[in-house]
């Protein structure tokens, strides 16, 4: 395949992946997905090989996709699929690592070959169990959680699957706009790949998949070939429930592939905090991505070159019926012991530890008074890492790109009313370069009645690590009326009135500063 062709279709399927994601994005019903992106639009070969990917989509979903439909082929083999199936499941150990990411794939076929498939993954706003939190002890009691199932058959929708949702969830009108929402992405693709080989008169897309992979995987193998043969060892520390939790990274590199092994890492606990594989997976391939190949697209063609080993039982892969709700906790944090890892041979490419995870604040109320409910989410971000040659960025979201909400969405639907939202000064580590500055937001409950809200947060009490002798940034932290919330992982409730303070952590420095 020439260049120039290649050009052309590798970028004709991005294309189609970004009118899936805009179509998700645009129709979808509440603000994590609408506001804050928080999902993904892939599309995979008959292999379940990544081939292509919507610019918006976060960097777990895109790296747990091929996982997840491998899983999925598991219980309905492609011989058993038929055009107009959809395909559906929440199971953290096949989908993204918790319950609330609904994974959702669609069988393509051209003519009566099947050619590819479509994977919409978004974050529904309620799946059920309990207040979407960190303090749960089992899976069961974060929500309901589907097995792999057809959604749709033939182009025939199951009703009771809905019922069943509907039924268990806060928000049903919600949720299933959020589900219809991921299911015309996935006619998008479909129709959009349809139009791509009838246009050019291909019979698949296996000759272009595998030039993609080739490129790609050429082009990372140059970059990981820069890096010197040997074994590196990384890790970091962060808050957990109620003691520290230590993620230890064995990181092998040879001139074919990486290898990054867990092994020592902390074992599972017996809150919400626990990661899947898949999760572990995808954010341990994604700092290397940004390390060797970051202009190229996510493909199949980079993420064969990486193996993890995950011991099951340990905090990286927790063995059902773990609760894993809070996740990405612990899977935001793996990019740091890469990093680390990799600083003495690479230091111009690595960056300091980022305020990170992402914080979640979820909120819901109940008047019965009046009837009336509601529910929200919000995401707030910290500051990230420095790096050789400029400063981190102030409240910026990574390793996830989850944006924040803005003030004025979550005001109109929500009942707060935002006090504050600025940067905290000296939040950044110093260094040669000074690492991102965090952000404190604070809202007052206009909530006649109790005000619930889940803290999904890190890094009040362990800060992001410097690198390169660059120094830790600042832990951020939780005030509720202007005291300090006992457990800032835990739910606390508050009246009319009230003001919640969020302080976010700064991202550590990079070297020494003279």
């Amino acid at each position: 395949m020439s260049p120039i062709d290649l050009e052309i279709y590798w970028n004709r399927l991005i294309a189609i992946t970004d009118e899936a994601g805009a179509t998700l994005k645009r129709t979808s019903f509440s603000t994590v997905v609408r506001e804050s992106n928080d999902f993904a639009c892939v599309l995979l070969d008959p292999e379940a090989r990544l081939v292509a990917q919507s610019a918006l989509s976060i960097p777990g979903f895109i790296g747990t996709a091929p996982l997840s439909l491998k899983g999925i082929l598991k219980v309905f083999p492609q011989e058993s699929l038929k055009p107009g199936d959809i395909l559906f499941t929440n199971d953290p150990w096949i989908g993204t690592g918790h319950l609330p990411d609904a994974t959702m794939v669609a069988p393509i076929f051209f003519g009566d070959r099947l050619v590819a498939f479509a994977m919409a993954v978004a974050h529904l706003s309620d799946v059920g169990g309990r207040q979407w939190s960190a303090d749960a002890g089992e899976v069961y009691e974060e929500g309901i959680r589907f097995p792999v199932i057809k959604l749709a058959e033939a182009g025939v929708f199951n009703p009771w699957v809905m019922q069943m949702l509907e039924a268990n969830v806060r928000l049903p009108q919600q949720v299933r706009g959020d589900i219809e929402a991921q299911v015309g992405a996935l006619r998008v693709a479909e129709r959009r790949l349809t139009e791509l080989l009838e246009e050019y008169g291909l019979s698949d897309i296996n000759e272009i998949a595998s030039a993609i992979f080739k490129a790609s995987e050429d082009a990372a193998l140059r970059e990981l070939r820069k890096i010197p043969a040997g074994v590196y060892h990384g890790s970091v520390e962060s808050d957990g429930w109620d003691e520290r939790i230590k993620i230890q990274a064995k990181i092998t590199v040879s001139h074919e592939g990486v290898t990054v092994d867990y092994s020592g890492s902390t074992a599972q606990v017996r809150f919400g905090i626990n990661e899947t594989f898949n999760h572990t997976y995808a954010y341990t391939i994604y700092p290397f991505k940004c390390l060797l190949s970051p202009g190229i697209p996510n493909n199949d063609g980079f993420t064969r070159l990486f193996k993890v080993i995950a011991p099951e039982g340990t905090i990286v892969n927790a063995k059902p019926p773990a609760a894993v709700g809070a996740r990405h906790l612990i899977g935001h944090q793996l990019q740091a012991a890469v990093f680390e890892a990799l600083a003495k041979v690479m230091p111009e490419r690595v960056q300091a530890d980022s305020g990170t995870p992402l914080w979640s604040v979820l909120m819901r109320g109940v008047n019965p008074a009046l009837g009336t409910s509601f529910s929200s989410i919000l995401f707030f971000n910290g500051g990230m890492g420095a790096m050789r040659d400029r400063d981190g960025p102030p409240t910026s979201g990574f390793p996830a790109n989850i944006s924040n909400t803005p003030i004025e969405v979550a005001e109109m639907l929500s009942p707060v009313l935002f006090g504050c939202k600025s940067l905290i000064e000296g939040s950044g580590g110093e260094g040669i370069h000074r690492g991102g500055m965090g952000q404190k937001v604070s809202f007052q409950s206009r909530w006649p009645g109790r005000l619930r809200v889940s803290l999904l947060t890190e890094r009040t009490r362990v800060p992001a690590k410097g690198i390169e002798g660059g120094q830790a940034g600042r832990t951020g932290h939780v005030l509720l009326n202007g005291q300090a919330v006992e457990h800032p992982k835990g739910v606390v409730d508050m009246v009319e009135g009230d003001i919640l303070e969020l302080g976010l952590p700064g991202g550590g420095g990079y070297g020494v500063k003279s």
